[in-house]
């Protein structure tokens, strides 16, 4: 089973990474002999020649669970990231807050918790990676263990959390082990609750960028932009947008120019003049009331509420709903739920109707 796991992983890199990733593991497990491996063979080759030094080590299968943390390090894309905001407890003291920076200490530390929720099967490795301690918990549920149990994919987590910030990145996990799973963390980090914020997506550094920078976007970005300002813990890095070719062209002359400027500046405003972090979906659960009975006479004596959701999908939503507005298919300014997506550093939202009964006014 760790073979064929090993199989996998270098038949799912790129082959110009497979070198620098074999290289960095080796220096990692401490096996020189990896530096005497041939890379110039196919992918097969080159795993079947690692699997001859290497499958007889005696710390064999948490090598490769070393391996395969490496591997979702350098390919966090191909997996499916959520954010949660961590609220830690009152009076945490010097000497826990070193602990939790200290990777030794931390993996020891959840790995103590996590055995207290999964049975004995459980494996835990801890790397940083980018300022962040990358943790992969494999776990199987007690009840339904067996001494013969096959390795799955699906019991598999991946949790990347950086120190001293309120954030957590988890990817997607079995709901069955959700309440372990968030117990664990939150002891491990000694907090108080765990909320997610309905932010979630492939690219990891995207969303930790929009959790960790809610005031720094829209039209406070063209400021961090002049002042050069980095964001060493996101590995997110804004570029600024690239001009649309057509505008540069001197043979095209625009008959509402006035209003493209016009409405260029109000996207400015509200997006700012860097390219938008990357969200692969927007989506929106609506609950109100049904408001096209001229077309469908039969719901007009319904009076509950017409349920549906709308969603958006795409490489970068966040820059095709700016572009909605640039290219004059979106009024401007935005609404807010659309304009104000990356300041509320969320991708699932839920629209309903105000309460049409009248409030009650303050004495």
């Amino acid at each position: 089973m760790d073979a064929r796991r090993l199989r996998s992983i270098i038949g799912s890199c790129k082959t110009d990474d497979i070198k620098p990733l074999l290289t960095q593991w080796g220096r990692q497990i401490k096996c020189q002999k990896l530096a005497s491996l041939d890379f110039s063979g196919n992918k097969k080759v080159i795993a079947q020649a690692l699997l001859s030094l290497c499958e007889n080590r005696k710390h064999f299968k948490t090598e490769i669970d070393e391996l395969d943390l490496m591997y979702t390090q350098l390919y966090p894309k191909k997996r499916m990231w959520t954010v949660f905001h961590i609220d830690y407890k009152d009076g945490s003291t010097k000497n826990e807050w070193l602990d939790l920076c200290n990777p030794l200490k931390f993996k020891k530390k959840f790995k103590n918790q996590a055995g207290l929720y999964f049975d004995n099967m459980t494996s835990v490795c801890v790397g940083v990676h980018r300022g962040a301690f990358w943790t992969r918990l494999y776990a199987t549920n007690g009840v339904y263990r067996r001494k013969d149990q096959n390795y799955l994919p699906s019991n598999t987590v991946y949790i990347v959390y950086f120190p001293k910030t309120e954030y957590v990145i988890i990817s997607r996990y079995k709901l069955s082990t959700e309440e372990f799973l968030h117990q664990t963390i939150l002891t491990t980090l000694g907090a108080n609750e765990m909320k997610n914020m309905q932010l979630c997506g492939h690219d990891l550094y995207s969303l930790i960028h929009l959790a960790m920078n809610k005031k720094s976007q829209g039209s406070f970005s063209k400021f961090n932009s002049k002042q050069g300002q980095q964001q060493p813990l996101a590995g997110f890095q804004p570029k600024k947008r690239k001009a649309i070719e057509i505008e540069k062209d001197d043979k095209i002359f625009h008959e509402d120019e006035e209003k493209m400027k016009k409405r260029a500046k109000i996207l400015e405003k509200s997006f700012g003049v860097e390219e938008q972090p990357c969200l692969e979906k927007v989506e929106y659960r609506v609950k109100a009331k049904f408001r096209g009975t001229e077309y469908v006479p039969s719901m007009a004596n319904r009076h509950d509420f017409f349920k549906f959701t709308v969603k958006f999908e795409g490489p970068s939503v966040l820059e095709g709903i700016r572009n909605l507005g640039a290219t004059g298919l979106a009024r401007v300014p935005l609404p807010g739920h659309l304009g104000s997506v990356h300041t509320l550093a969320k991708n699932h939202f839920v629209i309903q109707d105000q309460e049409t009964s009248p409030r009650k006014r303050k004495k």
